[in-house]
């Protein structure tokens, strides 16, 4: 497995980093990998797929890869307090963790400078790869933030990592209204 991938994207789909909820209790966002990104993948996926079929037993289907598995090219990361997958850092573009009290406000359309690992998946039958979310910089709100621990790498990490870049600051917002944001009132609250 190579070093973490980072690069710039959008959350898109329904955007859930505050608390646990609905019928799967988990908190989840989606994203979309930029082209050159997939093509380094897709080449570590090659190794990561022959080094799955001298680990598994018996014959096994290979699954999707996780940014094949819709049209759009839309990748979704799951987590939960009780899951296997880590949940992200989040960070202002100053590197300062998000407090946790803003999560529940952010919403799609925030742009985001993201930290994924490719490692490998072997659900019973299959075998495949899989993207992990480590860390996650909000570059421009769309509405809300927050913060909390990373799997495998700490905050302290992450702030490295990502560094400073031009952006949405926590201990200085400068909000204004965009004319492409969710709708005045809209809110996935059911």
């Amino acid at each position: 497995m190579s070093d973490p991938y980072q690069f710039n994207t959008t959350l898109t789909g329904f955007v859930n980093v505050y608390e646990d909820s609905g019928q799967y209790n988990n908190r989840g966002f989606g994203y979309t990998i930029p082209q050159d990104i997939i093509e380094k993948m897709e080449e570590e996926r090659e190794g990561i797929l022959d080094w799955c079929k001298t680990k598994a037993k018996g014959k096994v289907l290979v699954d999707f890869a996780p940014w094949e598995r819709n049209e759009e090219g839309v990748v979704k990361y799951s987590y939960s307090d009780e899951g296997r997958s880590p949940e992200p850092v989040f960070v202002d573009s100053t590197g300062m963790p998000i407090d946790k009290a803003v999560l529940r406000d952010l919403r799609k359309g925030t742009e985001v400078n993201i930290i994924v690992s490719h490692k490998a998946s072997m659900p019973p039958g299959k075998i495949g790869s899989k993207l992990v979310v480590h860390g996650i910089q909000i570059v421009k709100l769309a509405t809300g933030n927050g913060a909390s621990d990373s799997g495998n790498l700490t905050e302290e990490e992450v702030k490295l990592k990502f560094g400073v870049v031009k952006g949405y600051s926590q201990a200085e917002p400068s909000v204004r209204k965009e004319e492409s944001s969710v709708g005045d009132g809209d809110s996935y609250d059911f």
